[in-house]
C-alpha cells in the first residue's frame, strides 16, 4: 500500500511540475511577442526622432539663416537713420505696446471682476498669464 500512495504522490508532484512547466512556457512566449513588439515600437520611435531632428536641424538652420539676414538689414537701417533715432523709436514703440497691453489686461481683468462679481474668486491661473504678458 504505501508504494501505492508513493507513486501516486510522484504522479501528482511530476504533473504539478509539467503544469507549471507548460504554463511558464506560455507566459515566456508571451513575453517575447511582447518584448518583439516593444522593440518595434522603439524602432518607430527611432525613426521618428530622427526625423524630427532633421527637422529640428533644418528650423534651426532657417531661424539662424534669418536672424543673420535681419541683423543685416537693421545695420542697414542703423546706418541709414543713426543709431541714437532709432534707439528713441524702439523705446517709443515699446511703450506703446506695454501701454497697450496694460489697457487690454486692465480691461480683461475688469471684464473678469464683473463676471465674478458675486464670488469674489481671483483666477491666480490667468493674473499669472497676464503678468507674464507685461514681462515679455
Amino acid at each position: 500500500m504505501e508504494d501505492n500512495g508513493t507513486v501516486n504522490q510522484l504522479k501528482n508532484a511530476l504533473n504539478q511540475l509539467l503544469n507549471a512547466y507548460e504554463s511558464l512556457k506560455d507566459e515566456s512566449e508571451q513575453l517575447k511577442k511582447e518584448n518583439l513588439k516593444l522593440k518595434e515600437d522603439v524602432q518607430s520611435l527611432e525613426v521618428m526622432n530622427t526625423g524630427l531632428n532633421t527637422r529640428l536641424t533644418s528650423l534651426t538652420d532657417t531661424k539662424e539663416h534669418h536672424s543673420s539676414e535681419m541683423d543685416e538689414m537693421l545695420g542697414k537701417i542703423e546706418s541709414i537713420l543713426g543709431e541714437s533715432e532709432i534707439e528713441s523709436k524702439v523705446e517709443e514703440e515699446v511703450e506703446a505696446i506695454v501701454e497697450d497691453e496694460e489697457v487690454l489686461a486692465l480691461e480683461e481683468v475688469k471684464k473678469e471682476d464683473d463676471f465674478n462679481n458675486n464670488t469674489k474668486d481671483i483666477d491666480l491661473g490667468r493674473m499669472q498669464s497676464l503678468l507674464n504678458g507685461f514681462n515679455n
